[in-house]
């Protein structure tokens, strides 16, 4: 699966989506700092911060280190699966999401627009924020229908592909059937929901690509085509919603909160598949082995925010315990495919050694402890979107999972930040030659 090599024109568009998905967690990294900073007794008069910048500041965080960073490892993936030539659409892909990702970050910095903090995709209420997404929508399209031009790693991506259409199409109906109502909070919920769920199957779909990717450097063949067809026929069965019940429907509202148990099939297919060989292999662990390192801690942790949602209900902290655990998961897969697929293929390796295994455990213990932290938390009241911790500081236990919250947040920011060093560094050195075919 890894084995192919990429003509100059891909690899140079596998450098642009890298270094767009890596310059959207440093920028969400940055509006986190500045989160903390505006909250500070004091600033908010020494530092001319724009209106509303904290939930403005929220919201471009989310949007960067979720929607921006998975697409654009998305349009890394293709790469590998698209033919050797690359023609306009290709290059429009990435110059289009790159401009929508700097518009949707122009009214977070700015005395304008509203932020609404609606699922899966917050917004701003604001022309230049609707108007990054759509580009940043169009670009991933561009982007990713090389995968059907004479492909033949494509079938593991068709499917991711198929159902982002799907989500995009979702989108287009939700806006249509909107059309008349006004601009507000709801009505973002709205638009946003439905296809905000098909694209948690899009996420899944690509935590598969990329264990079968990690899977097969150490040696393992993944079992993947039965769970992506599981995931497209999922998103179909999504997707068919919109012609029982309109957007407005409590029905449909509740039809797409049902189908997230869709979700769980295909990891467990895949996993049956591919975990008693690794289970094999666990005696001959190479902790340096970034491949290795990754998947496993990615599927330990992937598993642990799984296991939470069962006790989630919506309203305390629990609930993002277990969507933090799973997105967690999906990073430390993504930070794999960094380190052993993406960098390699451009010749700019990084060595496997101290630095990315302390940089991948850390992050890894770090989410763990963080998910464990804000579930307990939950469990004793802790409520979502809320500043404090919202709980009884008199009891020992909550002192306790407040300070496993805290302190593992500490260790996976220290490790995301030592990812975004290392491959930053690694994607703009100067290369003394090139080390790609030609065509």
């Amino acid at each position: 699966m890894t084995s192919k090599t990429l003509s100059s024109s891909r690899a140079a568009l596998l450098r642009g989506w890298a270094l767009l998905a890596i310059a959207s967690l440093a920028l969400a990294g940055l509006f986190a700092i500045l989160l903390v900073l505006s909250r500070i007794p004091g600033m908010e008069d020494a530092v001319p911060w724009p209106t509303a910048f904290f939930h403005k500041g929220l919201v471009a965080h989310v949007v960067l280190s979720f929607a921006v960073w998975y697409l654009a490892v998305f349009g890394c993936l293709v790469q590998f699966a698209g033919s050797e030539d690359t023609n306009l659409l290709d290059k429009s892909g990435l110059a289009l999401a790159t401009l929508g990702t700097v518009l949707l970050l122009i009214p977070s910095l700015l005395d304008r627009g509203e932020p609404t903090l609606n699922n899966y995709i917050p917004v701003i209420i604001d022309p230049l924020y609707y108007s990054g997404l759509v580009l940043l929508a169009l670009g991933i399209l561009a982007g990713i229908l090389c995968v059907f031009r004479n492909t033949p790693n494509g079938p593991n991506l068709k499917s991711a592909v198929f159902i982002y259409i799907m989500a995009l199409v979702a989108f287009i109906i939700a806006e249509s059937q909107l059309s008349n109502q006004p601009v507000s909070h709801d009505y973002n919920e709205r638009l946003l929901w439905g296809g905000g769920h098909l694209l948690q199957f899009l996420n899944v779909a690509l935590l598969l690509v990329a264990w079968s990717y990690l899977a097969n450097i150490i040696g393992a063949n993944a079992p993947y085509r039965w769970a992506s067809l599981w995931l497209v026929i999922a998103g179909l069965a999504g997707l068919s919603f919109y012609v029982f019940w309109t957007v407005m429907d409590e029905r449909q509202t509740q039809a797409f909160t049902d189908l997230q148990y869709a979700l769980g099939p295909p990891v467990i297919i895949f996993a049956a598949g591919v975990l008693p060989i690794l289970g094999q292999q666990l005696k001959n662990f190479r902790w340096q082995d970034p491949a290795m390192l990754s998947l496993w801690t990615s599927i330990v942790v992937f598993a642990a925010g799984g296991v939470l949602g069962f006790f989630v209900d919506g309203t305390d902290t629990r609930t993002p315990a277990h969507y933090h655990g799973v997105i967690a998961g999906i990073n430390l897969a993504f930070v794999g495919l960094f380190y052993a697929v993406f960098l390699p293929k451009l010749g700019r390796a990084v060595p496997a050694g101290k630095l990315v295994t302390s940089q991948i455990i850390l992050y890894a213990v770090g989410q763990f402890l963080f998910i464990v932290g804000m579930f307990i938390a939950g469990g004793m009241g802790a409520a979502r979107k809320v500043m404090g911790t919202a709980i009884d500081m008199d009891q020992s236990i909550a002192v306790a999972a407040a300070g496993i919250r805290d302190f593992g947040g500490g260790l996976s920011i220290i490790g995301g930040l030592i990812f975004i060093y290392i491959a930053l560094k690694a994607l703009l050195r100067k290369l003394p030659q090139v080390n790609v075919e030609t065509n």
